[in-house]
């Protein structure tokens, strides 16, 4: 079956430096969407938007830090200026923790939730309201397992996952009259950046080697094994998809089984 081409539509997709960001954002241009890359990491992100435009990809940098609504609106703006729409938004820029719950601060609390959680809202509601002028579009915000996991040292991070959880339910429900779906992709175990910071601070909290630690995470897992931002990425592209027309204000768990329900 030959692959569903994007042509002629725009992704913005935040965290675009590395990681599943930078996965999702590859996996558009092949599809041969026009990609945004949003991204703090300015040196990481001209990276990332040199593999693309090495491959004929049609892109834009944005160098942003997305803790408020006056950032997240030029996010938008500037979109709209060099490529003159959005469709897509993949919302997957994100920070970890990984703290005790008696031992959380307001400030660790304050930083995981302005960008976890107020970045993506606002980056969705200026998306809308750029979708609603042409339209319709697709809004993917990127949750997590834990979530609905009893991770102990993962309050703030899992807490700021189930708020993405709760505002993309409600913007499906706001934003399907416009012909915008908002769905959630909760991605499984895998090796990314982030995930080895937060598994070698946590297997140091244990006592234990990474590599024990890792093997420890993977048995676990019902299909015995990780994933990878790419085959991830595949998943988060599929909702951008006319496959996908008709799903909104669904969690799609790539997560192996991880968290079965």
């Amino acid at each position: 079956m030959m692959e569903e081409t994007l042509e002629g539509k725009v992704t913005v997709v935040t965290g675009a430096a590395q990681g599943l960001g930078k996965a999702t954002s590859l996996a558009f241009a092949r599809r041969k969407a026009a990609v945004v890359l949003v991204d703090v990491n300015q040196s990481l992100l001209e990276e990332t938007a040199g593999e693309l435009r090495s491959g004929g990809a049609k892109c834009a940098v944005i160098v942003a830090d997305l803790r408020t609504a006056a950032v997240a609106q030029r996010v938008v703006d500037e979109t709209k200026k060099q490529l003159g729409r959005v469709d897509f938004l993949i919302n997957n820029a994100a920070v970890a923790s990984i703290q005790p719950l008696l031992e959380i601060t307001e400030e660790e609390w304050d930083k995981v939730f302005a960008v976890n959680v107020k970045g993506l809202f606002f980056m969705l509601q200026a998306a809308a309201k750029a979708m609603i002028e042409t339209g319709g579009g697709r809004i993917i915000n990127i949750s997590s397992p834990a979530t609905r996991m009893t991770l102990t040292n993962y309050t703030a991070y899992a807490t700021s996952k189930a708020a993405v959880d709760y505002l993309s339910r409600t913007a499906a429900a706001a934003l399907g009259p416009y012909n915008i779906t908002v769905n959630m992709v909760a991605p499984g175990r895998m090796d990314t950046p982030m995930q080895r910071v937060t598994e070698e601070k946590t297997a140091a909290a244990a006592g234990m080697d990474i590599e024990t630690f890792i093997k420890s995470r993977t048995v676990d897992i019902p299909l015995r094994r990780r994933t990878s931002p790419e085959e991830v990425a595949e998943g988060v592209v599929w909702l951008a998809t006319q496959a996908a027309s008709y799903v909104s204000g669904n969690r799609l768990n790539i997560s192996g089984g991880l968290e079965l329900d």
